[in-house]
Parts: structure tokens; sequence; C-alpha cells
């Protein structure tokens, strides 16, 4: 099957940032085929299967998530007000009171969201993370997917306790390898596996290495919080900083995505930076922390950065705005970074984070067919001046028109074509509601106690 958009404005993304007013773009199969002007590729592919016409409208690559928790969607309205307390007080607790069924619905409507406006790749770590390889196989998405495991004992945390439980060690392992052999490859290669770690503080040195191991085995990627408020726990519980530890047990390293890296030094930056080691940006999320990660040391540093949403969140315009403010006000100087760096970050360089650069992040030939159409005729984005600019600085999800992942339409006239959006929100909020009702009635609130 061919497809042909033409009369658009097309937003390459690619090393010299074209722009084509009234371009065009040829699809064949799974694949970009041509771009160019609109009256070339018209006559040149005039026996078209489809034809688009996207007068008024930009045709750009899909975004490109460096971090998901899709399954913490249940957190919305709960986290946002606590500061650095969601993980011992709600998600690790949380985490013994969900059902399987709760989580699953739930992060379903993540997903559907996250391609209603224009993801079209992510890199999803979260506990049971194979509950939502099935949906994401079903829903068109392109997916990075691991298990997060840790093997801390979780009554012993809640007071106050760091005991890692080797019988916990081996399940999660099993559980993670379970995943990558079972998915790695799946539909075509959109889905590809992950290993992937909570963090330092709750990771003994054997769990570690058995992810590097696995890692090593199947050619995997890595991703691992760092950086994230843990220095002094990892220094206590460990007896080294973080960063030693992260080296010494195969978490640093061009094969890792680091995500977060707001607690860091000039010397761990540089660290980082000879390593090898990625980041995922993840700046909404962070900045609801008062935190932001200093990016343009990172990048002076030669790292690959790329944007990630996190959890609770869907809009993705809103995390390239989040990017611009934090590193602007980071910095004192409201020249820092711009529209067009904001969309690499998420698009062309998080694909690279991914190490799927060569596949995706920009609109070019040979390229995979993954790409979304935003109607520029609505309130809010009209006149159009720069389109770059208006899209990074004012667009929003809900301008999203139309998806495209591996050349297959997911998204047409704003809707989703692989699910039941009316379904999904109302299955989701009454689990999310049932979920909540256990944890208050387990723990006295919403919110579990602090750790003695």
């Amino acid at each position: 099957m061919s497809l042909l958009i033409r009369n658009a404005t097309v937003i390459t993304v690619d090393a010299q940032r074209r722009v084509m007013e009234d371009g065009a773009v040829f699809i064949e199969g799974d694949h970009i085929v041509d771009l160019g002007a609109t009256d070339s590729l018209a006559e040149k592919y005039a026996g078209a299967d489809t034809v688009v016409d996207a007068r008024g409208k930009v045709v750009l690559p899909g975004f490109v998530s460096a971090h998901n928790h899709v399954g913490y969607a249940v957190f919305r309205g709960r986290a946002e007000d606590i500061g650095y307390a969601p993980t011992h007080r709600l998600y690790l607790p949380m985490s013994g009171i969900i059902s399987n069924d709760e989580r699953q619905v739930i992060g379903a409507l993540a997903v559907t969201e996250l391609l209603r406006g224009g993801v079209t790749t992510i890199l999803e770590m979260e506990e049971d993370a194979e509950l939502f390889a099935p949906f994401i196989e079903t829903s068109g998405i392109r997916a990075l997917i691991g298990v997060m495991v840790n093997d801390v004992n979780l009554e012993a945390l809640a007071l106050g306790q760091t005991v890692f439980d080797e019988t916990i060690r081996d399940s999660q392992l099993e559980q993670a390898l379970g995943l990558a052999s079972r998915w790695h490859g799946r539909a075509g290669g959109r889905i590809q596996a992950v290993m992937a770690a909570t963090g330092l503080s709750t990771s003994s040195p054997e769990l570690l290495k058995g992810l590097r191991a696995g890692a090593d085995d199947m050619s995997l990627r890595l991703s691992i919080h760092l950086g994230f408020g843990e220095r002094d726990l990892v220094q206590d519980i460990h007896g080294m900083a973080q960063f030693d530890y992260a080296f010494a047990h195969g978490m640093l390293g061009p094969d890792v995505v680091a995500v977060h890296c707001f607690e860091v030094d000039d010397t761990e930056v540089e660290t980082l930076a000879q390593s090898g080691t990625h980041l995922a940006h993840c700046p909404h999320m962070n900045q609801f922390r008062g935190e932001v990660a200093p990016i343009q040391a990172m990048r002076a540093k030669g790292m690959h950065v790329g944007l990630g949403i996190d959890n609770y969140f869907s809009d993705y315009f809103e995390v390239l705005r989040s990017c611009l403010a934090s590193a602007r006000i980071h910095a004192h100087d409201p020249q820092v970074l711009s529209a067009h760096e904001a969309l690499e970050l998420g698009t062309i360089h998080a694909a690279r984070v991914l190490g799927l650069d060569h596949e995706i992040g920009s609109l070019e030939v040979g390229k995979k067919a993954d790409l979304q159409m935003v109607d520029m005729h609505r309130l809010g984005l009209t006149p159009v001046n720069d389109p770059v600019a208006t899209l990074v600085y004012h667009g929003h999800a809900k301008d999203v028109e139309m998806v495209m992942v591996n050349g297959e339409v997911v998204v047409t006239g704003g809707a989703v074509q692989t699910a039941d959006e009316n379904e999904l929100l109302s299955q989701a909020g009454v689990a999310a509601d049932a979920a909540w009702q256990r944890f208050a009635q387990r723990y006295g609130d919403y919110v579990a106690p602090a750790p003695v």
C-alpha cells in the first residue's frame, strides 16, 4: 500500500532542519520513499493508493518518549503535591494493592493517550510491564519494554530498613529475562526489550550484575533512574558514591539510558559523559518536584539527551515547553535552547538515546513512516508565523489529527483507531477507584505513612 501526503508544511527535523512549505511525503509500506514539493511528487506518484490533502496542516516526526511508566497514570491527582515522597509512600505501597487487571486497563488508557497526542515511540519500564505488552502490540505504538526490577524487601522498607532479598531478586530477574525472551523483536521489530531497574538504593550488586549480564547476552539496552535524590541513600546502603556504584555494576555505558540525573555535580556530569551514558530528560515531571537536570552542561560534554514523559502526563507538547522553560530558568537566560532544539530533543535526539535514530526521529528517505499531522487551523495555533515555533510553544495533543506508526495509520480525525477510547476511559476510571479504595482501607489515607 502507498500513501501520498500533499500540500503540507513538512518539518523534517533532518540535519539541515528543512521545513518544506507546500511539501509532500510519499510512503510505501512502512517506509518513507520520497519527500519534496507537492507539484513534483503529485505527478511522480499519481498512482498512489491513498492521497491525503494536508492543506493548512503540518507534518512532522512522531514524538519519541525515552521514559514512561504507563500504569502510573493511576497516581494522577495523588502524587503531584507530595514532593519526593511518591516512591516510598505511593508507588511501592500501591504495587502490593493494585490488581493486574486494574493496572492493565490503566496502562492501556495511557498508551492510547500517548498515541492520540502524536507519540509514536516509548520506552516503557514498570513493575509487571509485560501486562501492557499485548495492548502495546495491538495499539500500533513502537515500544521498548522492560520489567523495572528491585530486590528490596518492602515490609522492611516500610520500617525504614533496606534489606535485599535473594528470593525477590531471583524472581525479578526471571521476570525481566522472560519478558525479553518472549517480546523482543515482536511485531516485526516494532517491539523491543530493555533491562531496567528502579534505582541504585533499591538494587543489590547481584541484581545489577544480573541485569547487565542479561543485556549483554541479548544485546539489549538498559535503563535506570539515576541522580534523582538518592545520593545519601546509596552512600549509606552501599558505602559508595552513587555513580561509582553505578559504574562498578554495569549501569553506566553507551547502552544505558539514565533517567532524570537532576542531582548531579560537575564531576558526576563528567563521569556520565565519559562513560557514553545517554539521558532520558523528564523536565515536565521533574519541575513539579522543584528539580531540573543540567542538560546544557551535559550536552556541552557530548552527552546524548532525549526527552521523556515519565508518568501521570500524556501531552508531549507540554514536555517540549517544560524543557525550554526549565533550561532557561536554570541558566537565567531567555535564549538558552530554541524551538528547533527542543523539537529535536523530542524526536531525533530521543530516538538516538534509544538507539533508533537510524530508523525513526526525522522524516527522511529510507526511514520508517512514523509521523504525525497537526491541524493548524485551530484556536491557539493561528497565525502560523513560524510552524516550528508555533507548534513547540502553542501546540497541544488535542491538535494532532493523524498519527502513523510503521506506515500504519493509528489515529485519524483525532481519534485512535486501534482502541475504544470511551470504553477505556470508563474501565480505567472504575479500576483506579477500586484500587484507591483498597489503598485507603489498608493505610488509612491516600498516602501511606512515612517510613519510620
